[in-house]
């Protein structure tokens, strides 16, 4: 019989080799692995101070209108504008997180409503029931056309990194917010005009005051309210005797 030219003791050691070679490899492997996620970590991390960091100095306004108004205006809502006013909470929350202040008109000024002047309490009642629920002030200081106050305060340093709710006039509203836009980096013609029979739409107005120059976003959201009940949600008044 021809004898093979590999001895057992030399087949031992090459099988021994090629054993030994996967489990270096994977050593290696796992070294790579192990620095890899180390550097993924820290990388991570800056990321997210970084995220942190950028999100600090961004403001953000929330503008809303006036639920619905009867046909005699009155400077009051309607029914239909009562049952918007006391969903607008839930909507506000899911969409914007609880707000840290919330601004409406002055409702002891006098406006023209449908030929006659009334006091304009329609934007502050539409805010009231957030008010209620979020367990904040309404600030009130200036009347519905004093619009360049109402800026100024919104501006202010105080509410970077906060949430503001505005409820107000829309032609007021679309007015300010163009201003704001325009003031900040952005394009006035983003912002639509707010149609007359509108009462769901939402103005947003992001700035980011992180860098020398802030900058603007602007964003056009609605309530999803329309179609609330003509009926008032209090009890039927007693008949008359």
């Amino acid at each position: 019989m021809k004898r093979s030219r590999h001895s057992p003791g030399r087949f031992a050691i090459s099988t021994g080799r090629a054993a030994l070679a996967p489990r270096s490899v994977w050593r290696k492997a796992a070294i790579l692995a192990t620095t890899f996620a180390i550097a993924s970590g820290g990388v991570l991390a800056s990321a997210s101070a970084a995220f942190a960091e950028s999100t600090q100095d961004i403001e953000t306004l929330v503008f809303v209108r006036h639920g619905e108004k009867p046909a005699e205006g009155l400077g009051q809502l309607n029914c239909k504008g009562l049952n918007r006013a006391l969903a607008l909470p839930a909507v506000i929350a899911a969409k914007y997180g609880k707000p840290d202040a919330i601004y409406a008109p002055d409702p002891s000024e006098l406006k023209d409503d449908r030929g006659h002047a009334y006091y304009y309490v329609r934007p502050l009642a539409t805010v009231e029931p957030a008010a209620i629920q979020f367990g904040l002030p309404i600030q009130t200081p200036w009347g519905y056309a004093q619009t360049d106050a109402l800026e100024k305060a919104l501006l202010d340093p105080a509410w970077r990194n906060r949430t503001v709710l505005i409820g107000w006039e829309h032609r007021e509203i679309e007015t300010l917010v163009r201003k704001i836009v325009a003031e900040h980096g952005g394009q006035a013609s983003d912002v639509p005009k707010w149609k007359s029979a509108d009462f769901d739409s939402i103005y947003v107005v992001r700035i980011d005051w992180s860098s020398a120059t802030p900058r603007v976003r602007f964003s056009h959201d609605r309530e999803g309210l329309d179609g609330r009940s003509d009926d008032c949600p209090c009890a039927a008044l007693p008949m008359a005797q």
